[in-house]
């Protein structure tokens, strides 16, 4: 999901899907990022990396997660996760592809 986009946010609630984001950072960071760029959808912190390292997204040595798209259905079983080879922008996975898992998901 681009950061501070309103419409995408409201695809994925109309698909009955909540989104989080999460990283790394300091709750002060995360706010100030949410703040600077207005996204919706909120944001965790997870300062020790482990619920990164659970899903392994964690990168250790960097302290940061790799850049991740994780499905969870309503059961809390994991249906889909995609882990991107860099953070840049050309590496993002587009909304409609992330809506399509979803769509697969919620049918099952």
């Amino acid at each position: 999901m681009s950061a501070g986009s309103d419409d995408n946010y409201k695809k994925f609630t109309a698909e009955d899907t909540e989104v989080l984001g999460m990283s790394a950072n300091a709750i002060f960071s995360q706010k100030a990022f949410v703040d600077f760029t207005k996204v919706k959808h909120p944001l965790l912190s997870d300062r020790d990396g482990k619920v990164m390292q659970a899903f392994n997204v964690w990168d250790e040595k960097r302290r940061l997660a790799k850049r991740s798209y994780i499905l969870i259905d309503k059961e809390g079983v994991v249906r889909f996760i995609n882990t991107r080879p860099t953070n840049s922008e050309k590496d993002l996975l587009s909304t409609e592809t992330l809506l399509d898992e979803v769509k697969k998901i919620n049918k099952k």
